[in-house]
């Protein structure tokens, strides 16, 4: 049963991938996409700090990483990567992780079978688990730093290298806060 559900999952992810496989433009942010003033960039110093300070969790693809600080190359070659200046997890604006799916610890390889309503939790900071739900796929360019930006509303962004075994592209997986601080 796990195996045909999973082959259902993999087969409707694959759909909206194909649907989607183009790059969105680069050339403008989306309306809605707004750039906070804490975010930093991706060369800052802070993105190598490297710390664990939550959890991710995504049942449906079997994914349960801790999450470290930062989207440097040597904090990801470890794991899942906070980018620093985003989010927290359980906090207004977007929450921004990046992984990868083939090389090193390789947290996000089945990021591309996350589906629309999937169930993705993470720790904030006192311990509790919070809720998003996962609203959209879809690929962009490596230069397209505004999936980083806030959307207006409690959102969980992740990305990684596209297809898998290339850089070419970043696949990106948008999810929304559902609960909350012991919010049900």
């Amino acid at each position: 049963m796990r195996l045909i559900r999973h082959s259902i999952r993999f087969t409707l992810a694959v759909i909206v991938i194909v649907v989607v496989a183009g790059p969105a433009s680069a050339s403008s942010v989306p309306d809605g996409y707004t750039s906070s003033p804490s975010r930093q960039p991706s060369n800052h110093r802070s993105q190598s700090a490297g710390w664990e300070f939550s959890n991710i969790r995504a049942p449906s693809i079997g994914l349960d990483e801790p999450v470290l600080a930062g989207i440097d190359i040597s904090v990801l070659n470890r794991g899942v990567g906070h980018w620093s200046g985003t989010a927290l997890p359980g906090e207004e604006g977007n929450v921004v992780l990046g992984g990868h799916r083939t090389t090193w610890t390789h947290p996000f390889r089945e990021i591309d079978e996350l589906i629309p309503g999937d169930i993705i939790y993470m720790t904030e900071a006192g311990g509790s688990e919070v809720m998003y739900r996962v609203r959209e796929t879809f690929v962009v360019e490596p230069s397209d730093v505004w999936i980083t930006y806030d959307q207006g509303s409690p959102t969980l962004t992740l990305f990684a290298c596209h297809p898998m075994g290339s850089a070419r592209f970043r696949i990106v997986v948008v999810a929304d806060l559902i609960s909350s601080h012991g919010m049900s």
